[in-house]
């Protein structure tokens, strides 16, 4: 018995040494990589035209990736000659054999040396994946800064050395056309970079799930401008067209976008060797009728065209990046733009000949989509049944999923249907209408988690295949904007609009003290007739709960009064209240 835990002890010692070569590779690696990308950037397109490069800043890249090598060398050499004795074994080994749950999520996945090695790895793998590769590609200080600076949230956020203001995140990130579909690939990258470095998968489940608490602060700008640009044109493009100066307006733009388009070395290639006016030129009248001027493309369908062109999200990207700065530089409105990129938006699927809806994602592992792999459609609405009854059980999103029974029936068979054709069956639910129906509830993406978490259980309680319960989700997480976008947008505007004109703009729209105090009456009548929430108001102290509550509410909405009890948290810790009386409420 004592022969066989040595064995195991030495397996694991081995086990654990190999992954920290695997690190420290990693680290040799990414400063290789760095240096590539320097000499890349530095050097132009044309190598004829002879641009001088930074031979000094090479030179010190090398000398520094020299010095990594050695070191690297060095680590293998003592780990050869220790040969896992006692004490002998390899530094920072990160592969955990059993994950501490009672430890920060700083040190479980492995502390400074192993997020500074997973951003190391995270950013290379973004610098090759075509759907977030263009908000990483930039030049060689920039990109140094957006390492350094990630790798500080990275630390902070999880529970080490606060070196970045988080509150920094929403603003840095408001103006830029980062969506839900960006930040799902940013944790999927975030992910597999962890995993790749050993860090224990409990640990990587977590720290995956800590990051999308940020998820709101890096994508709701977007979100906004890009929804309320979406609500203009429903009104009508013509509005638009006239805005960004008519067909001669958007000649010019034209101009100045493959102007651009020269000079980017990222995508001037697909354009070398083709009839360049021509192709401008039909770009102009497509965009013209695109943009709400007269209908007068007489061209090929995109999808003819560019066929076998294996175009991607990254080259899409680019010309969009262009298309923003050369309306930016026309002096075209920041309202404007937004309209026009959200106009341009649903080009992308045609140009790439990439299927449209749910269903386009659901993912083939050897010839079987994520539907059969889910045990058909009857595995399906059984997994249904079971997160609903997850969801109708717990506080978190029960509010929203406590309806009659009739309703109750109507929400499973969607719920049903929508899977069923995400997850590549028949397709008999139209999701068009999905973003209208939630528009006005106050879904976060906190009840969404929720929900996607309880689905995940569901399915794990009935035994479907691990990676097609992984499939699934990132299937039903393409749902995400429409579901929360409604409250996202109205939310924000709210905030903008009470920032703007003051909280006590917003207490004479409730109609001042009368009003406020009328709006707290009415809700006193209904709040005594809620069972569901009743029991908290009862008593002798209900008169004094409700002056109390009174004095709170009237100073929350920018009135004159100042609230002198006790905090919240005082008054309703013995309570037990739980997200769903509060959302009752």
């Amino acid at each position: 018995m004592a022969d066989a835990t040595k064995v195991v002890s030495a397996v694991d010692k081995t086990y654990a040494d190999i992954q920290s070569v695997k690190t420290r590779m990693t680290g040799v690696t990414g400063t290789l990589n760095q240096l590539k990308v320097a000499v890349a950037t530095a050097l132009p397109a044309d190598a004829s035209k002879g641009q001088q490069i930074n031979v000094g800043f090479v030179r010190q890249e090398l000398t520094k990736a020299k010095e990594a090598v050695a070191k690297f060398k060095e680590m293998v050499r003592e780990a050869a000659e220790n040969g896992g004795g006692a004490g002998g074994g390899l530094p920072n080994a990160r592969r955990q054999m059993k994950d501490d749950k009672t430890r920060t999520l700083y040190e479980r996945v492995g502390g400074d040396l192993n997020i500074e090695t997973g951003v190391e790895i995270m950013f290379n793998k973004m610098l090759q994946d075509s759907r977030v590769r263009s908000y990483f590609e930039k030049n060689q200080r920039k990109m140094q800064q957006m390492r350094k600076k990630f790798f500080q949230f990275i630390s902070g956020f999880f529970g080490g050395p606060a070196l970045y203001d988080a509150n920094n995140i929403k603003p840095a990130h408001y103006h830029m056309n980062i969506t839900d579909y960006h930040f799902d690939a940013l944790l999927d990258v975030f992910q597999a970079s962890m995993l790749e470095l050993g860090v224990h998968p409990d640990a990587t489940k977590d720290a995956i799930a800590a990051c999308g608490k940020i998820r709101k602060d890096v994508t709701t700008g977007c979100t906004v401008r890009m929804e309320l640009a979406q609500k203009n044109m429903e009104k009508g493009k013509d509005g638009l067209f006239k805005r960004m100066g008519g067909e001669e307006g958007i000649a010019q733009f034209m101009d100045r976008v493959y102007d651009l388009i020269q000079v980017d070395n990222r995508i001037k290639s697909w354009f070398s060797g083709k009839n360049y006016q021509a192709i401008k030129e039909g770009q102009r009248v497509y965009l013209t009728e695109l943009l709400g001027g007269p209908k007068i493309y007489k061209g090929k369908d995109l999808v003819e065209i560019h066929k076998g062109m294996n175009l991607s999200d990254y080259e899409f990207d680019c010309f969009l990046a262009n298309c923003e700065k050369a309306m930016s530089g026309l002096g075209i409105e920041d309202e404007t733009i937004d309209e026009a990129i959200v106009s341009m938006e649903p080009v992308r699927a045609a140009l790439m000949n990439r299927a449209q809806g749910l269903a386009a994602h659901a993912k083939m592992v050897d010839g079987q989509n994520i539907l059969e792999r889910f045990g058909g459609e009857m595995n399906v609405e059984s997994v249904v049944e079971m997160m609903y009854s997850g969801c109708v059980g717990d506080p978190r999103v029960r509010f929203y999923f406590e309806v009659n029974k009739d309703k109750i029936q109507t929400i499973k068979q969607k719920m049903t249907q929508l899977m069923v054709g995400a997850f590549g069956g028949p397709v008999t639910y139209d999701d068009s209408k999905m973003r209208q129906i939630h528009y006005n509830m106050n879904i976060t993406d906190y009840h969404f988690d929720v929900v996607a978490e309880l689905l995940v259980k569901a399915a794990k309680d009935m035994a479907v295949d691990p990676e097609a319960i992984m499939d699934a989700q990132l299937v039903v997480c393409r749902v995400r904007a429409d579901i929360t976008t409604g409250c996202t947008v109205r939310m924000e505007l709210a905030k903008k609009k009470n920032n703007t004109d003051g909280m006590d703009q917003l207490f004479q729209r409730l109609g001042g003290l009368d009003g406020v105090m009328a709006m707290i009456d009415r809700l006193y009548e209904c709040v005594e007739r809620d069972k569901r929430i009743n029991i908290f108001f009862e008593g002798a102290k209900l008169q004094q709960i409700k002056r109390s509550q009174t004095d709170f509410l009237i100073m929350t909405l920018g009135g004159p009064s100042e609230f002198v009890g006790r905090s919240l948290e005082d008054i309703h810790k013995v309570l037990q209240m739980t997200d769903y009386h509060l959302d009752c409420f």
